[in-house]
């Protein structure tokens, strides 16, 4: 502790960078202790031991006083030498202007600001978390809602990484680099609930978050730029079409279990639309006497209105449904809850659909992870096609951009086409013939 308060005499260091000054005297300390809380938390918003720069140091021999200090450049590896000039006023006036210089110098340098990047980071001190702040309240004006919950979301998830892994209201922009990314993303992909899928998403985020980070002046580079993202094979779709048997034992649960949540699952089987779609319905969007459903080209996932056609044999489900307000929401948020599928002022997030399939219905129906409320909609475009119904019909009902994306879906059935089984397209060969 001697070291400690000959240090802060000697240097100006103020009492709240005590510690860090004190490892930069204690580098070899410093890891072993850093080492030691690994286990408890990652530390790595903390201040770095000098490796990349050396202290700054005053220099009070002849009339003019100097701060100097050095910083490693990164193409060559070598050390830079700068200095700011102190030489107004007493004695006694110039060290206090000196231990301010060190003060506020040391603090900046521990946590990798240097003068190389400054010119093309002005904010890079600016503390890491005002500067997510800053881009939320930028993207709350230029986004519509739903995209907005989406980056929302994925800003709680990091500020609360960027928390348990030490970070304070005092940590600056510059602190997060390479190596903190790669941590982040790690941590997302060893979580149970994140899927490749999930894993490239964050990443996308993350990657146009840093982006506008760098363009503001925040960051110098953006550290998820080198950061792989899953291949493609790891997204396809690992869902099916409900058989006729798995229909029924559904409807049959969610009829006595949930009927509004019956409803929704109606809305995207028969009347084939997308869970976001469904969530941001609005009362007025439902005419049952004309059997229609307006999707405004804001509510669209491809930004076209359209309308789809409410198959009678659902009318009679959808009536249960409490439609009296026109603008509240079909599907509206209810303080959390998760089995509240009622209308409301506020509409519910998609991912309410899916957490009660995965939460309630699955194991409530004996279904596999293969089976989930999105397939809904796969299930009925096949289900319709099987029928008969032409193409061009079921085109406009999934509001998809040309029958050969309906297409897609011809044959996924997994029963056999009886027209085909009379077929015969051997050649007329002896050998081939019984």
């Amino acid at each position: 502790m001697n070291d400690l308060r000959d240090f802060l005499i000697k240097t100006g260091t103020n009492p709240d960078q005590k510690i860090e000054a004190f490892f930069s005297l204690h580098p070899d300390l410093f890891e072993i202790l850093q080492e030691g809380c690994k286990e408890k938390k990652i530390m790595f918003f903390k201040a770095r031991p000098h490796v990349d720069f050396k202290p700054p140091k005053l220099h009070a021999t002849g009339p003019e006083w100097y701060v100097f200090y050095s910083v490693r450049v990164p193409e060559t590896g070598k050390f830079r030498r700068y200095r700011v000039k102190v030489n107004r006023g007493t004695a006694r006036e110039r060290k206090e202007a000196a231990r301010q210089i060190i003060a506020a110098l040391s603090e900046k340098l521990s946590v990798g600001w240097t003068p190389l990047t400054e010119a093309a980071t002005p904010l890079s001190t600016v503390p890491l978390l005002d500067a997510l702040a800053t881009f939320e309240k930028v993207k709350t004006k230029e986004m519509r809602d739903q995209s907005l919950a989406t980056y929302r979301s994925y800003l709680r998830v990091f500020r609360r990484w960027l928390e348990d892994n030490g970070a304070s209201v005092a940590t600056t922009c510059v602190s997060f680099d390479g190596h903190a990314a790669g941590a982040f993303m790690d941590h997302l992909e060893e979580r149970d609930d994140i899927s490749p899928r999930s894993f490239n998403n964050y990443l996308s985020f993350m990657t146009t978050l840093f982006e506008w980070l760098q363009e503001k002046g925040y960051v110098s580079g953006n550290p998820f730029a080198k950061i792989r993202r899953k291949p493609k094979k790891l997204m396809e779709k690992k869902r099916r079409v409900l058989t006729e048997a798995e229909l029924s034992t559904l409807f049959a649960f969610l009829q006595e279990e949930n009927p509004e949540y019956m409803a929704a699952c109606l809305l995207c089987y028969c009347c084939l639309l997308r869970p976001k779609e469904i969530s941001l319905l609005q009362c007025s969007d439902v005419n049952l006497e004309r059997q229609v459903v307006h999707v405004p080209a804001l509510v669209a996932k491809n930004g076209n209105e359209s309308f789809r056609t409410i198959p009678s044999s659902i009318v009679p489900f959808l009536r249960k449904l409490d439609l009296r307000k026109p603008a509240w929401y079909i599907f509206g948020e209810h303080n959390g809850r998760g089995d509240d599928f009622t209308a409301g002022p506020r509409p519910l997030a998609k991912k309410k659909f899916s957490d009660y399939w995965a939460k309630v219905v699955r194991a409530a129906c004996g279904f596999g992870g293969d089976i989930q409320f999105y397939s809904l909609k796969d299930s009925g475009i096949t289900r319709m096609l099987g029928d008969g119904v032409p193409i061009s019909f079921v085109q406009r009902q999934a509001d998809h951009s040309s029958v050969a994306m309906t297409a897609i879906y011809v044959g996924k059935s997994p029963l056999a086409v009886e027209d085909l089984k009379g077929v015969d397209i051997m050649p007329a060969t002896p050998s081939l013939k019984k």
